[in-house]
């Protein structure tokens, strides 16, 4: 655990690490946050009923979050606050790992109760996220007698606006006075607020594609290095197949041949790209299972699961640790480049179909540098920290 504490500290001196971290947090708080920042909806509602807050209600709306991972987004939004401020005051009765995972825990256990139907009704039970009708906190009689706040950018990224297709940056919609701050695409959809909802798609394929290439490739890896013989034998032979496939390539006819929605798009780059993890975990149990602790743990008749993740897995998560920040890295790279290619989900708004349609509409500048920017400057960061904290490892280990 100490060498795990050095490590951090000798990479969170670095710049590049610093600078990384911080662009990535805005990227994710971007993510986050990011119906408080564009949205159709009233932040705030004052009229003669009282005070509302339209927005808060309409994030569990399935109408206007359709995907299963907008929930999990939008809880975090709520809980994140109240979060941070039970962390610092339990600051000095847990770690920082340990509040991290119970803060992960108390977010995903609440957005799946958000999922399951709970709520006793006439139909039977009701999901808190369900179809509900539009919001209609921008319709009044009497505009002189309400007080509201919207949001920084006045659009939704899913809602096309009428005769406002492939607009400038800053054009103005005469009819609803509202402004294009980022222009709009080809379906008359703001640009600035799909740069924000993009945002989440890209963390999401990150997360997701990453967390389940290194749960099947530790898991071989865990298995080969410890057991070795024919196990090593066989399971080796199954990683170098894979690794013989142009990762890419394989992605791409697997994606055209099964569907090309952003579920099966994470899917697919998960299980297509485990083989290096799978090798870098078979290293490292090969040298860990040697110890004098693993002996110890046989003879004690510890089970060799046990042994694995118990005892030696805590051993590996540094350059685990260090894979995800580049996995991450590569998943959203991956994904840009299918929905720049026309293999990405049509239905979602993401920085690679941006990209996409400003291939197809190469006179509109604002459809290229802003989701490409946004797309390099991600990466970028991902792989300052990834860097930083491998430069950190080897100087720790020598």
């Amino acid at each position: 655990m100490s060498e795990h504490l050095g490590m951090w500290e000798k990479a969170w001196r670095k710049t590049s690490v610093r600078w990384g971290a911080v662009i990535t947090l805005v990227i994710v708080l971007a993510g986050v946050y990011a119906p408080f920042l564009a949205n159709d909806v009233a932040l705030v509602w004052w009229d003669s009923q009282g005070l509302t807050f339209p927005v808060v209600s309409d994030l569990f709306n399935r109408w206007s979050y359709p995907k299963y991972y907008d929930i999990y987004f939008n809880v975090t939004a709520l809980l994140l606050p109240p979060l941070l401020v039970l962390g610092w005051l339990l600051r000095r009765r847990l770690t920082l790992a340990n509040r991290f995972l119970y803060g992960a825990c108390a977010v995903l256990l609440t957005g799946t109760m958000c999922l399951v139907p709970l709520l006793p009704s006439g139909n039977g039970g009701q999901a808190v996220w369900r179809h509900r009708p539009p919001s209609q906190a921008l319709i009044t009689e009497d505009h002189s007698k309400v007080t509201a706040l919207f949001a920084v950018v006045p659009f939704r990224a899913t809602t096309p606006v009428a005769n406002q297709i492939l607009k400038g940056p800053l054009t103005v919609d005469a009819a609803s006075g509202r402004r294009f701050w980022a222009g709009s695409d080809s379906a008359g959809k703001d640009v600035a607020a799909q740069m924000f909802a993009g945002a989440r798609i890209s963390l999401t394929v990150g997360l997701v594609a990453t967390g389940l290439s290194l749960l099947i490739g530790t898991l071989i890896g865990a298995l080969s290095g410890y057991f070795g013989g024919w196990v090593d034998l066989l399971l080796q032979r199954v990683v170098e197949i894979m690794m013989c496939f142009p990762t890419f390539i394989l992605i791409l006819v697997v994606v055209a041949m099964t569907g090309r929605d952003i579920f099966v798009i994470m899917m697919v780059i998960g299980f297509t790209s485990w083989a290096g993890t799978a090798r870098l975990v078979r290293g490292e149990f090969l040298a860990q299972s040697v110890r004098d602790y693993v002996a110890a743990g046989q003879a004690l008749g510890l089970g060799p699961m046990r042994i694995m993740f118990r005892h030696i897995m805590p051993n590996a998560l540094t350059p685990l640790l260090i894979t995800a920040t580049f996995g991450i890295a590569g998943a959203v790279g991956s994904e840009s480049a299918l929905s720049f290619v026309g293999l990405g989900d049509p239905t979602v708004a993401s920085w690679g179909m941006l990209l996409e349609q400003g291939r197809q509409n190469i006179q509109y500048a604002h459809l290229i540098w802003l989701p490409g920017m946004a797309v390099f400057i991600l990466v970028s960061a991902l792989n300052l920290i990834g860097n930083g904290l491998r430069e950190a490892a080897d100087t720790t280990t020598e």
